[in-house]
């Protein structure tokens, strides 16, 4: 399975349980709101997560897809 790393932007805050869940490498507030995740997924995970914003009513602003990432690292890594 190839897993690509993902930019998400959407309008308002989103929530930090939702944010660990998706395991995000990065958050980070820009002017309006805009918050933006970044991180490995597959498109099942970037599917589902889309679904859980659009369930909280949050306004999705773009989806970029970044770079191929191969394999997601091991749980627990230090990398």
């Amino acid at each position: 399975m190839t897993y690509r790393s993902y930019e998400v932007r959407v309008t308002g805050p989103v929530p930090s349980a939702l944010v660990e869940s998706v395991g995000a490498a990065a958050v980070s507030e820009e002017p309006a709101q805009t918050v933006i995740l970044t991180g490995p997924a597959d498109q099942a995970a970037l599917l589902g997560f889309l679904a859980r914003l659009r369930a909280l009513g949050i306004e999705l602003v773009e989806v970029r897809e970044l770079t191929d990432v191969g394999e997601p690292p091991a749980a627990g890594s230090a990398d």
